[in-house]
């Protein structure tokens, strides 16, 4: 385990939060697709948007901080995948239909899968 500064343990933690916050707006997000009275998903799907940038400009914070840690940076790096996933609703926001394929399709798993693999290595410094 690295030994890390009470800084870089404070964005940690807040990375950390951010994960679950997107996690929680892409939720709400999928299910505003079968429920009208779910207001504003278009909105929070944009903040969701902003939040997996800013997530990835901390992932190269990130990968300088664990550097000798090959197995947690490769899962850094496959973030990626989820970028690709939200590259694909680049103009695609007037189109419900293909929003929602895309969102529920693509972008929730991979996130999903991606938050997986990462949470479970972040947990031994968020949880002190």
């Amino acid at each position: 385990m690295a030994e890390l500064t009470s800084a870089a343990l404070n964005i940690i933690r807040q990375y950390a939060a951010l994960l679950e916050t997107i996690e929680e707006g892409l939720d709400y997000v999928e299910a505003s697709f079968s429920d009208p009275q779910r207001m504003h998903a278009d909105v929070l799907l944009s903040d969701v948007l902003l939040a997996l940038g800013k997530i990835g400009e901390t992932n190269v914070y990130l990968e300088q901080l664990f550097a000798e840690e090959n197995d947690f940076v490769r899962h850094l790096e496959r973030f990626v995948d989820v970028l690709d996933a939200a590259a694909a609703l680049d103009g695609q926001f007037s189109d419900a239909a293909a929003k929602e394929r895309i969102v529920c399709g693509r972008l929730s798993p991979a996130f999903q899968a991606w938050k997986a693999a990462v949470s479970g290595r972040l947990r031994r410094y968020v949880v002190q």
